[in-house]
């Protein structure tokens, strides 16, 4: 479908469509043919940018390996990959967890060298980045195969974190990076 994209394991710009960039950006910045976001199910491997709605989807997947006890987003943990979307545009985040035990969350938050045992009050960096209940143990999205979705406006480019602030999740390593980039930038680093 023209003017869609799908990344993965890749980071890409929409002012890359012959995928020229600098020298010095192409050893972190590098395409796949489809190892994405997830490390174990096909469906939710996928960031996938559409420039002419200005619109990305994340499919984002809690428990999707055994890494980290569970406590990770499709298979990373403290900080191990940074999902990056271009500034200003309307980003949704299908959200499943497949935990077989525990109630996980996300939520777009400041990024920090370290996080807290327990949230006072998770607020998200963008409104509406943040699922519901995010600080319960037994009222955020159920495990086991529970889903929710999130939508919102990706307004300013920086660093922030995408993170479980469930008591004793993020501070054990559940959160992975979230840029918004100004230049356009899209995709996964890892």
């Amino acid at each position: 479908m023209r003017g869609r994209r799908r990344f993965g394991h890749a980071l890409a710009g929409s002012r890359t469509r012959c995928g020229a960039r600098r020298a010095a950006d192409r050893g972190a910045l590098r395409r796949s043919g489809g190892r994405g976001l997830d490390r174990g199910d096909e469906r939710s491997r996928t960031v996938t940018i559409d420039e002419r709605s200005r619109t990305v989807t994340i499919d984002l997947v809690a428990g999707s390996t055994d890494s980290n006890n569970r406590w990770n987003f499709n298979g990373y943990a403290n900080g191990e990959a940074t999902v990056v979307v271009p500034e200003g545009y309307t980003v949704t985040v299908n959200f499943e967890n497949r935990d077989p035990v525990n109630y996980h969350s996300v939520g777009v938050l400041e990024r920090a060298a370290s996080y807290p045992a327990i949230f006072d009050d998770a607020v998200p960096v963008f409104e509406g980045a943040i699922t519901a209940n995010a600080t319960s143990m037994t009222e955020a999205t159920a495990p086991a195969g529970g889903t929710e979705t999130i939508s919102f406006t990706a307004s300013t480019a920086g660093d922030y974190a995408l993170v479980c602030p469930i008591p004793a999740h993020a501070v054990t390593g559940m959160w992975i990076g979230f840029e918004v980039s100004a230049s356009g930038d899209s995709g996964l680093r890892t």
